[in-house]
């Protein structure tokens, strides 16, 4: 089996409204705001850690541990535009704080294919943080890096939802 690459094999959306997330509709899909294209190439951050709970007893002659509660952290990275140009201004609207939706990641298929039934998708449920601009520099376009609280467990990458 080959290995799986990222360029253009990943979508990415900020959606809404998903009334399940185990089984999120195409229609709902198609109802978010594409971020892929307006993205920088490292532009989304999904990470997962996780605590853990001592379960070492009296008698016990090390410590041992099992899994606690896992912390997912959100975010992404885009590249700003003007008013012409309506995929950024839509993203940046889309993106607003405190807005609540989902983060919706589907990977291995070519981005610019259409959100349809059946494919697996990653589904977080997400707040918008505030808006971290980049700093000036020469030669750089303008990007924003803009973190999500999740607010929910997610169907991650190891538990991704199937779309309806």
């Amino acid at each position: 089996m080959p290995d799986l690459g990222f360029d253009g094999m990943i979508k990415v959306s900020w959606v809404p409204t998903i009334a399940n997330i185990a089984s999120p509709t195409a229609l709902e899909l198609n109802a978010g705001t594409p971020l892929e294209g307006a993205l920088v190439a490292d532009g989304l951050t999904i990470s997962a850690d996780t605590a853990e709970v001592d379960n070492s007893k009296m008698n016990s002659t090390a410590n041992s541990a099992i899994v606690g509660r896992g912390t997912w952290t959100l975010g992404v990275k885009y590249i700003r535009g003007d008013a012409a140009n309506t995929y950024a201004v839509a993203v940046e609207t889309a993106l607003a704080p405190k807005a609540n939706g989902y983060l919706v990641v589907r990977r291995d298929i070519v981005s610019s294919t259409a959100w349809t039934a059946a494919q697996k998708v990653e589904v977080y449920p997400a707040q918008v943080g505030y808006a971290n601009p980049d700093s000036p520099a020469a030669n750089t376009l303008q990007a924003v890096e803009v973190p999500l609280k999740n607010t929910a467990a997610p169907r991650d990458i190891t538990n991704r939802a199937t779309v309806a």
